[in-house]
């Protein structure tokens, strides 16, 4: 006999529709209020993550998932740290690409196999010359003059001539501590290049599809669900200012920013301002009174900011440090600017965050990494192969940062990286907006779902600066004219 059921069903699910609808009617109204304005909402609606706070997750090939490889990650991190740094980059990418569709799995038969590429270790060469081999590594320098590609089982000396014979095209921008992969064959203990690549990018879906609960990203669990967070996308879309080389100490850039915030005075404030160091025109040098004039120009850009109030109640504002700012350049990731020099800045805004350099931000369901960084100028400087000619420098720069999955893949003494701390340069996966701020000419690249974005430089440049809309995905360049 059946009885009848514990809970009707027609009033739980009207239950359920009023529940979600009310939620959605509070996220609409948050939303109008700009992203700070609900208490408690910060951590929902926009957070910013220190590069320090990022998960130590490193990707573990033995069990085919994340896991915390040290007890800690302290800046003076242990020697096993830097011994495990570049293997960490070598099995993460690895598994990426072996999960391409591109790459055969291991339990395919031998006639699937034939339509797939197959990566063999550099220890499998041996005896046999003359066969071609697609190899994974990465470049290294362990002889003057001599370009090696090195995995976990061993290296081998790479020769480029074939390739350069043939005017292959080289997509991306190469140097020491790239992964690469490689196709070839053996020839007196030297792999003979015909063709090298980067490893194939994976879109964020299928990374998130594949390790769903770790979060890689680093932003707390939000309360809403997806379509609460883009409701408050839809219904606030303001824009996202970025600007970069902000020097505070020439009345040129106070009066320019001046008039960016005379612009929004009458308009719906932006979610967000991301003011991007150098925040001088010279480098910080501590003593002769440097650190008073530091901290008065950081109060003095609060009490512009003031002199707007509704900007500065309901904005956020996040400060990420250059290279010349407090206190120094040293190894990635830079430190936040210090409380000392920013306490009275802080006290004029309601949303204010002192961030790390790189440092990650989740607006709502967007994933967005902020790196201050020359980093063309760096990796062009050291590239070990030319790129091919009429494709944009920016483009190829782009697509070496995304298909590296890193931020800065150069070597330790030409960019030091805190060895626990290398995976806070992590891209992975990929995020929507990308920011690498660069002294180079600005520029916005879309590649693999990722908008990037330079903003240029805002004091030495023509005050340019771009504006980031989360729901078309899209920046739009502009710049104030100088006076």
């Amino acid at each position: 006999m059946q009885g009848r059921p514990l809970v009707e069903a027609g009033p739980l699910r009207e239950l359920v529709a009023a529940i979600t609808a009310g939620s959605d009617h509070e996220a609409a109204a948050l939303a109008a209020g700009g992203p700070g304005q609900a208490a408690g909402d910060a951590a929902d609606v926009f957070t910013v993550i220190s590069a320090f706070d990022v998960p130590a997750l490193w990707y573990d090939p033995g069990r085919r998932q994340f896991a915390s490889p040290f007890a800690d990650s302290d800046i003076l991190s242990p020697a096993e740290a830097k011994a495990a740094l570049f293997r960490q980059r070598y099995d993460l990418l690895k598994q990426r690409v072996l999960r391409n569709e591109n790459f055969t799995p291991v339990s395919f038969s031998d006639q699937e196999k034939d339509r797939f590429y197959t990566l063999s270790t550099i220890d499998s060469l041996q005896g046999r010359d003359g066969d071609h081999f697609l190899l994974f590594g990465m470049l290294a320098q362990l002889e003057e003059g001599k370009l090696f590609l090195e995995d976990r089982a061993g290296s081998i000396e790479l020769d480029f001539s074939a390739m350069n014979a043939k005017h292959t095209e080289v997509n991306g921008l190469f140097t020491e501590s790239c992964f690469v992969l490689v196709d070839g064959y053996v020839e007196d203990a030297v792999f003979r290049v015909e063709e090298i690549g980067l490893p194939p990018p994976e879109p964020r879906e299928r990374t998130r599809a594949a390790f769903p609960n770790a979060n890689l990203f680093g932003a707390p669990p939000s309360l809403r669900t997806d379509a609460q967070l883009r409701a408050i996308e839809v219904a606030a879309d303001n824009g996202i200012i970025m600007l970069a080389d902000v020097w505070l100490d020439q009345q040129d850039t106070m009066d320019a920013l001046h008039t960016l915030f005379a612009g929004f005075a009458h308009a719906a404030p932006p979610i967000a301002f991301i003011f991007i160091g150098d925040f001088a025109s010279t480098p910080f040098v501590p003593g002769s009174g440097a650190t008073a004039q530091y901290r008065d120009r950081l109060a003095a850009l609060g009490q512009l900011i003031a002199g707007f109030p509704e900007i500065a109640r309901t904005s956020q504002f996040v400060f990420v440090p250059g290279a010349n700012d407090p206190w120094g350049p040293g190894a990635l990731p830079k430190p936040h600017l210090a409380d000392c020099f920013t306490a009275k800045l802080r006290a004029r805004l309601t949303h204010a965050t002192f961030a790390t350099n790189p440092c990650r931000i989740k607006y709502c369901t967007h994933e967005i990494v902020v790196f201050r960084e020359d980093l063309l100028k760096r990796i062009r400087r050291n590239c070990v192969l030319p790129p091919t000619e009429g494709t944009e420098i920016v483009r190829h720069l782009v697509r070496t940062v995304v298909d590296q999955g890193h931020l800065c893949p150069l070597p330790q003494r030409i960019r030091p990286v805190y060895w626990a701390h290398d995976h806070a340069l992590r891209l992975y996966p990929i995020p929507d907006l990308l920011v690498l701020a660069d002294r180079f000419d600005a520029y916005s690249v879309n590649y693999e779902g990722c908008h990037c974005v330079n903003p240029g430089s805002f004091s030495a440049g023509d005050f340019s600066f771009f504006m980031y809309y989360p729901v078309s995905r899209t920046s739009q360049y502009s710049k104030i004219p100088r006076k």
